[in-house]
């Protein structure tokens, strides 16, 4: 089978999240970006999006912007025959990672269109139908986190990730020590610290949180500290897990020679796709690291594709930071798979 590109339509979007998010990077209170749709000979329709986000990588909005004008104008009666094809047409466009990311979900999605079947069928035959996700707290007092974190074990989530290295340590001892308080032994605990320590400061603190069973430390320190964090990896005992230091594959290559992580963050986004994203798990597979599979607070096309990945990898078998949809006060689309017991089940029915 070949599809045609006929058409391609941008549409810029800003989304609001409920309430701003605290992280050591940034305060997070709007998410912005593009949405993409591709339209063949044959009048099918595939969605993308493109939402560069601040301390990943990726270009500015703008810059997105620019290059989509000009792939709009450059895939116009292209041809796809098949992923490849579609990997081939971008290959180039790895240093813009979420223009290539839009462009190239949108293209998939019309692949998958066209081929009658989901996004993770044409991804993987084999694909699953469940993912676990894990919820999410920001900052905040410890006992508006405790409270938060009694509402979403009741809500059935196994698995909480908290924001941590934003408020000083005391304040996170006592925010992640009130959640366990609250919640109790049986659900897991993470923690993402989104670059705000020193080795010497990471090491202390992980240290201090190894008495609360805490399932990994995501990006203790700054993301071109491979030997930093390798050292944190060593002196600590608990997993550590990569994320703003494996925005590509190449970065991703080098944490894995520098033994830096046990677990590798992967988000489709700031990867420049689905498909780069999962050539990146596999190599982290194949080296021994767990994945996960996480949003960069994206909207619900890129969301549904950062699913269909998953659901088409079942060797990812952690909770899966794909649960972020219940941050943003407004959508992309009308409606979205809801997680249940900690879980979302995905149709895997055509794109």
């Amino acid at each position: 089978m070949t599809v045609q590109i006929k058409r391609i339509c941008l549409e810029p979007y800003k989304l609001h999240l409920t309430q701003p998010l605290k992280t050591a990077l940034c305060l997070l209170s709007d998410r912005s970006g593009i949405v993409i749709r591709a339209v063949d000979t044959e009048n099918r329709v595939g969605l993308g999006e493109a939402a560069p986000l601040a301390g990943f990588g990726m270009e500015s909005l703008a810059e997105t912007q620019v290059v989509l004008n000009t792939l709009q104008a450059e895939l116009v009666g292209k041809e796809l025959s098949s992923l490849e094809d579609i990997a081939s047409l971008l290959a180039n466009f790895s240093h813009v990672p979420a223009a290539k990311h839009g462009m190239e979900l949108a293209l998939c999605n019309l692949w998958a269109v066209a081929q009658n079947k989901s996004l993770a069928q044409v991804l993987n035959s084999y694909s699953r139908n469940i993912i676990a996700v894990n919820a999410l707290i920001g900052g905040g007092s410890p006992e508006i986190a405790a409270l938060r974190a009694k509402a979403l074990v009741q809500q059935g989530y196994t698995c909480i990730k908290v924001k941590v290295g934003a408020d000083g340590a005391d304040c996170d001892w006592q925010r992640v020590a009130a959640v366990r308080a609250a919640i109790g032994k049986q659900i897991q605990i993470r923690l993402d610290a989104n670059q705000a320590w020193s080795v010497e400061e990471a090491i202390a603190q992980i240290e201090q949180f190894e008495s609360l069973d805490i399932e990994y430390v995501e990006q203790p320190v700054a993301a071109s500290d491979l030997a930093g964090m390798a050292m944190v990896r060593r002196s600590v005992g608990i997993a550590i897990a990569a994320d703003e230091a494996i925005t590509n594959i190449n970065a991703l290559r080098q944490a894995i020679s520098h033994q830096a992580a046990d677990i590798a963050i992967v988000k489709p986004m700031a990867m420049g796709g689905i498909l780069t994203a999962r050539q990146a798990t596999y190599i982290a597979l194949e080296a021994g690291m767990d994945v996960v599979f996480t949003t960069t607070i994206d909207g619900a096309i890129a969301r549904l594709g950062a699913l269909h990945l998953a659901a088409s990898i079942p060797e990812v078998t952690r909770a899966c930071g794909l649960a972020t949809g219940e941050l943003l006060a407004t959508d992309l689309l009308p409606t979205f798979p809801i997680p249940e017991r900690g879980a979302i089940w995905l149709r895997l029915e055509p794109a």
